[in-house]
């Protein structure tokens, strides 16, 4: 090993399986590698996320990077941020969910670039007790980087993303239609949300939220608005409102395999000639078998502006759902049958309103500059203590503020319009 950073998050025992690994894949004594931090604070709030650089002894140029997340050793912050399950659900993302479809659509004859592929190469991983890591290729060397959270996003940013749920989605539709029993297993998943729905520091601190959602909202100039939204959000807890969404059986029979958590964070695209060539998903920690439309209404509500909305909103709906029609036709199946518009527009009308539950705790995480996110751990101890935490506990202030404030005032009226609530 060349160097590590100080105050790393990595267990003796993770160590040893990523020497295993290396020693296996690169030869041992061959290569030596050191290992830095690849995310910046306020980039991933579930785990710790490191860069490893391989580099071959007898040839320096020759180099491998990979990804190694691991979840905090900090008992608190492990707790308070729920570490193990994530990490479980994404190591079962990992070593059960991409194998199937991708032997499944390998079955059907689809090549890779026709297949729903996008998600990063597996290298190993471990879910043993406070030895949690995960370790995959580093997407950068191949070209994909973030997208700045603070930027907005173009329609083609989004036009691809929407192509791809629409893949990813119909997968599932057809596999289920098909060899049902494939999927059974993740069809059991209990949604993370469920695992932490007894929790009460989580259900107080999203409670403490709705004060600033419904501020967001002028009560004089925008009374309709206003009074549609105070009294959704009184008629039950974010956590009642958000599981009585999430359950796929009132989705069925379109609940499908969702990527879960579609922050842009989460994304990494890739740029030719300044042209966007293809996107990847990354950070399956909250991966959930649901209605399609979470994963829609996730990203479409808390990662574009009412603006790009207002222009591009039902368009961005007829590309997934061609992108998933013509998915499954290519799977060989009923596309009018799996996935009619009829149903994605029932499941719109019943659901859409998840966009909204999701955007009271992602748009403060998302509109706060790094360098205000607050010490994780430091929040943990504030909960641990059963102190009160609410949004400026998130960073929201100043300029973050005015930028929240904006951003959830549109998901309101949209949300309203749509007459989703």
């Amino acid at each position: 090993m060349d160097s590590v950073e100080e105050n790393n998050e990595i267990s003796d025992l993770v160590y040893k399986i990523l020497n295993n690994f290396l020693n296996k894949e690169y030869g041992q004594g061959k290569y030596k590698y050191d290992i830095k931090g690849a995310t910046k604070k306020g980039d991933n709030y579930l785990g710790v996320v490191y860069r490893i650089t391989v580099k071959m002894l007898d040839n320096e140029d020759n180099r491998h990077q990979l990804i190694l997340k691991v979840p905090p050793q900090n008992l608190l912050r492990r707790e308070k941020f729920f570490a193990r399950p994530v990490f479980l659900r994404e190591a079962l993302a990992f070593e059960k969910f991409f194998p199937l479809i991708s032997d499944f659509q390998q079955a059907k004859g689809l090549s890779i670039q026709e297949s729903f592929h996008e998600y990063p190469k597996y290298k190993f991983s471990s879910t043993d007790y406070m030895n949690e890591v995960i370790c995959m290729d580093d997407l950068q060397p191949q070209g994909f980087y973030l997208f700045d959270r603070f930027a907005p996003l173009t329609y083609d940013h989004v036009t691809i993303l929407m192509r791809i749920y629409g893949k990813l989605h119909a997968t599932s539709l057809v596999i289920k239609d098909e060899n049902p029993e494939l999927l059974s297993e993740l069809q059991k998943m209990q949604d993370i949300f469920v695992q932490q729905k007894d929790y009460e520091p989580l259900n107080n601190y999203f409670e403490s939220l709705k004060v600033n959602v419904l501020e967001c909202i002028d009560k004089q100039r925008e009374h309709d608005y206003w009074s549609k939204l105070n009294e959704y959000l009184n008629s039950a807890t974010i956590f009642e409102l958000m599981l009585s969404i999430l359950d796929s059986k009132s989705s069925e029979p379109y609940s499908v395999i969702c990527h879960g958590d579609c922050w842009i964070n989460n994304i990494m695209y890739k740029y030719e000639n300044d042209r966007i060539k293809d996107a990847c998903l990354i950070d399956w920690q909250i991966m959930r078998y649901a209605s399609p439309v979470i994963d829609l209404m996730y990203f479409l509500m808390c990662c574009t502006t009412g603006e790009f909305r207002q222009k591009y909103f039902q368009n961005m709906i007829d590309i997934y759902h061609k992108s998933a029609t013509d998915h499954i036709k290519r799977l060989g199946a009923d596309a009018d049958k799996l996935y009619s518009r009829i149903g994605l527009d029932k499941e719109l009308r019943g659901k859409g309103a998840i966009g909204l539950l999701f955007a009271t705790f992602v748009l403060p995480i998302l509109t706060t500059r790094s360098e205000d996110v607050p010490d994780l751990e430091i929040l943990s101890e504030k909960v641990a203590a059963g102190q009160t935490i609410d949004i400026k506990d998130s960073g929201i202030h100043g300029e973050n503020a005015t930028l929240y404030n904006k951003r959830m005032h549109d998901v309101v009226t949209d949300t309203i319009d749509y007459g989703w609530i």
